[in-house]
């Protein structure tokens, strides 16, 4: 196996992979833009570099919060560890949020000092490598997001997503620098901070909305998709709760009166297997059957 093929394969591995490869690779461009960004004296490379330390930071709570969620069911935790996910993408949100005043502060001291950046062709390739480096990471994490369903990794790419338009915005404005605009420096690093946290904004709302339950699917589909299944005279109380690839719900449905135990228990699994086959997210769906109190049933599909 070549070279390429074996850093590919590291690259779009697996969730945990990934995630190594992006911790290694931020804290190498934090260090770098960190240095780089005191010598030459720009608040946008090294508010860049800080940005990518703390990327650091996020991308060791997403490798704990990946192993967290993956954790089988135990006797503490019977419904299994999977809200560790939402609550690492609202951690990775608040440190955006951080991120972005630190941008902010390090933008307003430039303003205040009106102090100018040395851009030379050492700091082009800096950043040059910083944005491939985030290029490569950004479609790797799409790629295992979308193969794996993962909301960590999902979470991660949208961080760094934020750190390739942070670091075009830093390139640019080193550009606008070395052609005498030295305000455009402190300009891209608060453009920056605004980016940052949108991001951070993007990701606390999803986490959030996973923590407080809030319904991933519309009830209205579901309680139509489960009324065309024969023997259900209607369907109320519909319920779901999870993340887009892990979603939990249950329903009543009422079924006639005269009906088996074991036909009613055959309707339930017909129930659960077409609402899994519309929505392959959903892993778990808890059928509660009640007797329908109308004497008539003139609605009710034979079965």
């Amino acid at each position: 196996m070549t070279a390429s093929r074996t850093s590919t394969r590291f690259l779009l591995g697996t969730p945990t992979r990934i995630l190594g490869a992006a911790l290694a690779v931020n804290m190498t461009l934090a260090g770098l833009k960190v240095v780089w960004g005191h010598r030459i004296n720009s608040v946008g490379m090294l508010a860049d570099g800080y940005h990518s330390l703390l990327d650091s930071l996020s991308d060791l709570l997403c490798l704990l919060g990946s192993f967290a969620a993956r954790r089988p069911p135990d006797a503490d935790h019977p419904y299994g560890h999977s809200k560790y996910e939402p609550l690492t993408q609202a951690g990775v949100g608040l440190l955006l949020f951080f991120t972005g005043y630190e941008v902010l502060s390090h933008s307003y001291d430039q303003f205040k000092l009106h102090l100018t950046p040395q851009v030379g062709w050492s700091s082009v390739l800096v950043m040059g490598i910083s944005i491939g480096l985030q290029t490569l990471l950004y479609l790797g994490e799409k790629k295992v997001a979308r193969e794996t369903g993962d909301n960590i990794v999902a979470a991660d790419a949208t961080h760094i997503r934020s750190d390739l338009m942070a670091s075009g915005s830093v390139l640019f404005g080193l550009f606008l620098s070395s052609r005498g605009f030295g305000f455009a420096d402190p300009v891209i690093g608060v453009m920056i901070a605004v980016l940052i946290g949108y991001a951070g904004f993007h990701l606390l709302r999803e986490g959030a909305q996973v923590l407080s339950d809030h319904s991933p699917l519309p009830s209205g589909e579901i309680a139509t998709l489960v009324r065309q299944t024969p023997g259900v005279v209607d369907c109320h109380n519909i319920r779901a709760r999870g993340s887009k690839n892990r979603i939990t719900m249950d329903l009543n449905i009422h079924v006639p009166q005269n009906m088996t135990v074991l036909s009613a228990h055959e309707i339930a699994h017909r129930i659960e297997e077409r609402i899994r086959k519309h929505y392959p997210a959903v892993v778990e769906v808890v059928v509660h059957i009640e007797p329908d109190q109308e004497e008539s049933h003139d609605s009710v599909k034979s079965l």
